[in-house]
C-alpha cells in the first residue's frame, strides 16, 4: 500500500519536501544532467530518458580540496578544510541510481572505511526518484543485476497521476498526509540481457579481445559510471614553495599510469588488462567481499564510450 499523488501538485509537493534544501534534478542543458535548480524553475526539470553523467559527484567531487598549506603561518601551517553541507533532495534518478549510492555506503560509510565528505553527503540527502517504465535507454539492463529497492521515495508515473511507494521511514513521513492507494509497482525490463555467471574461469577466453581492440584507454567508461570512484591524492604548491594545497580527484583503472608504483613499475601495461581489470571488479571481486556486483546495469559506460564498446557482448559470447 503506498499513497497517490496529482502530477499537477508535484511542483507543491517538491517545494515541500525541498523547503530549506537544495534541490537537485535532471534538466536539459544541451544534453540531460542532474543540476542544483530552484523550485521556480520546476518546469526544467525533464523526467524522459536518464541523464548520461550520474549523481556520484554531489557525493564525492571530480576534484575536492582537504587541506591548505600556509608555511607563513607559523602557528597553523596545515589546515584542513572542513565539511560543510546544505541538506539537499535528490529528484528524478532512477533506481540504478541509487543502488550505486548503496555500494559506494560500503566503500565510503562503512566502519571499516569512512569518508568524511562522502558521510555528511549521505547523511543530508533525501532520495526521491522515477521508477523506469520503460527503460529510458537501449543501454540499460538493470533488470539483470538484480537491484534492491534503496530510496526514501519512488514515483510511478500513471498518466495525470504518481503513485509513491515509501523505501525508509524518512519517505513515509513526508507522504503520511497523501491519498492511500492499492498498487503494485511494475518492475523493470530491459531489452538488453547480461547472462552472468562466475568469471573466472573466462579470464584468457579470446572473446575479451574482440571488443578491448576498440578500447582508447579514454577513462569515459568509468567517469560516467554510477560506482566507478577510484581517486588520487595530489599535492599542489604555488611558486614560493610557501603555499599549497592537497586535494582528491578522480582517477581511472584505464589509465596507463593508474598502478604506477616508485621506481616506475606499471602493473597492468596493456589494455586488455586493464579492460579485464574494470569487468572483473565489477562483476566479481566487488562480489566477493560484499555479496553484491558493484555494476548496477545502467549501461552508461557503453552509452558514453566513444567506440560503443559493450562488456556485456562479451560475457554473452562465455555462453
Amino acid at each position: 500500500m503506498g499513497k497517490v499523488l496529482d502530477k499537477k501538485r508535484l511542483k507543491e509537493f517538491l517545494g515541500k519536501v525541498s523547503k530549506g534544501k537544495e534541490l537537485i534534478a535532471p534538466v536539459k542543458r544541451g544534453t540531460l544532467r542532474f543540476e542544483i535548480i530552484n523550485i521556480n524553475y520546476f518546469d526544467d526539470i525533464c523526467l524522459e530518458g536518464r541523464p548520461l553523467f550520474s549523481i556520484k559527484k554531489f557525493f564525492s567531487p571530480a576534484k575536492h580540496d582537504l587541506l591548505k598549506l600556509n608555511l607563513a603561518d607559523k602557528k597553523k601551517p596545515f589546515e584542513e578544510e572542513k565539511t560543510r553541507f546544505k541538506p539537499r533532495v535528490i529528484f528524478g534518478a532512477r533506481l540504478c541510481d541509487f543502488n550505486g549510492l548503496l555500494r559506494l555506503d560500503k566503500l565510503f560509510n562503512s566502519k571499516e572505511y569512512q569518508d568524511d565528505y562522502y558521510k555528511a553527503a549521505r547523511e543530508n540527502t533525501l532520495l526521491i526518484g522515477i521508477n523506469c517504465v520503460p527503460a529510458p535507454s537501449k543501454y540499460c539492463f538493470c533488470e539483470s543485476m538484480g537491484l534492491e529497492k534503496y530510496y526514501d521515495l519512488m514515483l510511478h508515473d500513471m498518466g495525470n497521476k504518481y503513485y509513491i511507494e515509501a523505501g525508509s521511514p524518512k519517505g513515509e513521513a513526508l507522504i503520511m498526509t497523501l491519498e492511500d492507494y492499492d498498487f503494485v509497482m511494475p518492475e523493470i525490463k530491459c531489452d538488453k540481457k547480461l547472462f552472468r555467471k562466475d568469471l573466472t574461469q573466462y579470464y584468457d577466453n579470446p572473446a575479451w579481445n574482440s571488443e578491448n581492440d576498440k578500447c582508447l584507454s579514454c577513462g569515459k567508461c568509468t567517469s560516467h559510471c554510477t560506482t566507478c570512484l577510484c581517486f588520487d591524492v595530489m599535492d599542489e604548491l604555488e611558486v614560493d614553495l610557501k603555499k599549497g594545497k592537497r586535494f582528491k580527484e578522480w582517477d581511472s583503472c584505464q589509465f596507463l599510469n593508474f598502478t604506477l608504483v616508485a621506481g616506475g613499475a606499471i602493473f597492468r601495461k596493456d589494455r586488455l588488462s586493464r579492460f579485464k581489470h574494470r569487468i572483473y571488479h565489477k562483476l566479481q571481486y566487488f562480489r566477493e567481499k560484499f555479496g553484491m556486483d558493484m555494476c548496477t546495469g545502467c549501461g552508461r559506460c557503453i552509452e558514453a564510450c566513444p567506440r560503443l564498446i559493450d562488456f556485456t557482448e562479451v560475457i554473452n559470447k562465455f555462453r
